[in-house]
């Protein structure tokens, strides 16, 4: 087996959100409130639980972050982008998963996490309606604009690496198609050309996440990363893609 050598996860982690909502926040939230002392992270494997090293008399059990290198939690710089302008305070209040004593603890830090304009399309998501959306003609624009946010959010923050998650709502089902979806090459036309029926806006935000070197994590059932163009991008930039939910999402 080759040897792999993992770097040390130094400097800042800039987290950029899809979706400013309920699970975004609550996963803020709990950062926030993890790293001022105020929760335990309970339900992070990689803060929280521990695994066996070693076997016998050698045996020890170690926290998954004294085992590989992982950022540290206040390390973690926090960034989004959502339909709607709300800061994460307001739209944590209005999700209402949390309660307002959970909350307010973290407010300053909250309210700083702002949502840039999102790269949206109502016909994948039909229950949204907000006006903080990105003004972009075609599919390639909307890929153009995302990896300017990241490289910009990137510079502003001083993070030394970016991770992109999906936590915005599950589009409408996307099928295959090996005509647009089998390589990069064709899904690169397909989004040049504006083909809106085939490039969900949430391959926009994958696309440029990784060839802006930043892993996607997809956090809903869209067929996404599940495409062949996504695996050979995936190859091409060494940039990991992960992700499935199979529950039933608001669209």
């Amino acid at each position: 087996m080759k040897q792999t050598n993992v770097k040390p996860a130094e400097g800042k982690l800039g987290i950029l959100v899809v979706g400013c909502g309920a699970v975004a926040t609550t996963f803020m939230t709990g950062v926030f409130m993890a790293r001022k002392g105020l929760a335990k992270p309970v339900g992070s494997m990689t803060q929280y639980d521990k695994i066996r090293v070693g076997k016998g008399a050698d045996k020890k059990y170690l926290h998954y972050k004294d085992i590989v290198p992982l950022a540290d939690l206040n390390d973690i710089v926090f960034g989004t982008w959502d339909v709607y302008p709300q800061n994460a305070y307001q739209a944590a209040m209005y999700a209402e998963v949390l309660k307002e004593k959970d909350i307010n603890p973290v407010r300053e830090e909250l309210e700083k996490v702002v949502p840039m304009k999102a790269a949206f399309d109502k016909n994948y998501a039909k229950r949204l309606d907000g006006d903080n959306v990105k003004d972009c003609k075609t599919r390639w624009e909307m890929v153009e604009a995302l990896r300017k946010d990241i490289r910009d959010f990137k510079e502003q923050n001083g993070c030394a690496r970016i991770v992109v998650i999906w936590a915005a709502s599950t589009e409408i089902y996307v099928p295959v198609d090996m005509e647009k979806h089998g390589t990069v090459a064709a899904l690169e036309a397909a989004m040049k050309a504006d083909d809106r029926e085939h490039v969900a806006p949430s391959m926009c935000y994958a696309y440029a996440a990784l060839t802006e070197g930043a892993p996607f994590i997809m956090g809903a059932p869209n067929t996404t990363v599940d495409i062949p163009a996504m695996w050979e991008l995936a190859e091409q930039t060494k940039m990991p893609i992960a992700g499935k939910d199979f529950k039933t999402g608001q669209t």
